[in-house]
């Protein structure tokens, strides 16, 4: 079981594009909710120090997060009309597609502008992971479903505006 754990581990790292098709085909859901629960644990560990209670809102936040953004591509899937993955590959993916983030405290610990450049990095790293995952797991290619990133946060201010104005009308009719 261990050896299976370390080598999805080492090939998402190393192997991406294979092991990502691999956990398609046989996900392995606990492994990735291990690398999941370990990132968000790890992140609160840095950031507030060993606080249990951190910790398990770290570790609620996160998964939540994880699955927040799984339905989430499962979804336009559908909308798009492509075979939606199975949630648990999805998952599976998306979790083993997260082990840049580790990266993310060691390169901020160094500080300065090369802490910031290394942290910048992982970020771009951790992104193009998740983008590959869901890729294999949509079965799309990566660079359409790359289109996504810069149409979300457009999509975001969009509806910010859309419910900032939605607010003001709402006000000025009483």
């Amino acid at each position: 079981m261990l050896d299976s754990l370390l080598d999805n581990i080492y090939g998402a790292w190393f192997l991406p594009e294979r092991t990502f098709r691999s956990l398609r085909q046989q996900p392995v859901l606990w492994q990735a909710f291990g690398v999941v629960a370990l990132l968000n644990i790890l992140e609160a560990g840095r950031r507030f120090g060993v606080n249990l209670p951190s910790m398990v809102l770290a570790l609620l936040a996160g998964s939540l997060g994880w699955v927040s953004l799984a339905a989430l591509l499962q979804a336009l899937a559908f909308c798009f009309g492509r075979a939606a993955p199975s949630f648990t590959a999805l998952l599976c993916l998306t979790g083993f597609a997260s082990l840049p983030w580790l990266l993310l405290g060691p390169a901020q610990s160094l500080g300065g502008v090369a802490g910031s450049l290394l942290g910048l990095g992982a970020l771009l790293w951790f992104v193009v992971w998740q983008v590959r995952a869901a890729a294999v797991a949509l079965d799309l290619e990566w660079w359409r479903l790359a289109g996504l990133i810069p149409l979300a946060f457009l999509g975001g201010l969009l509806s910010l505006n859309w419910l900032s104005s939605a607010v003001v009308a709402l006000a000025s009719l009483g």
